[in-house]
């Protein structure tokens, strides 16, 4: 009974940590993509909440996009990891900041794909 429980529990913290590292390579795929030149120019975003701010400000026409939920816990937690490791290990909260720009930039991210939806789905009703 005992291995079996020692099973179960390896093969469920296996399961966390796929789970965690599928969740982080997605983020950084779009953290990473490349805004066009016009998106570029007219998002200057510097802080995640205003870009979750513009993000609830823009509606979502075509179908349903990415949500920031995960992204903003994720965030909460980077800062909190900030707070405390400044005085425990500052390599840690270098880290950390790093990962709060990333947070920053995945919200741009898709508030650039959003626009370009929104611009494309009313092009689209303007040709009626």
């Amino acid at each position: 009974m005992l291995v079996a429980a020692l099973i179960l529990v390896l093969s469920l913290a296996a399961l966390m940590q796929f789970a965690a590292f599928a969740w982080r390579a997605a983020f950084l795929s779009v953290a990473t993509a490349e805004l066009q030149a016009d998106a570029d120019k007219s998002i200057e975003i510097s802080e995640f909440e205003e870009a979750s701010a513009y993000g609830r400000l823009c509606p979502e026409l075509e179908g349903e996009g990415p949500r920031l939920g995960a992204v903003n816990l994720y965030r909460s937690l980077l800062q909190i990891l900030t707070s405390i490791g400044e005085s425990i290990m500052p390599s840690a909260a270098v880290w950390a900041q790093r990962e709060i720009v990333l947070c920053t930039r995945y919200a741009t991210v898709t508030l650039a794909q959003r626009i370009e939806r929104n611009h494309r789905v009313a092009s689209e009703l303007s040709t009626f």
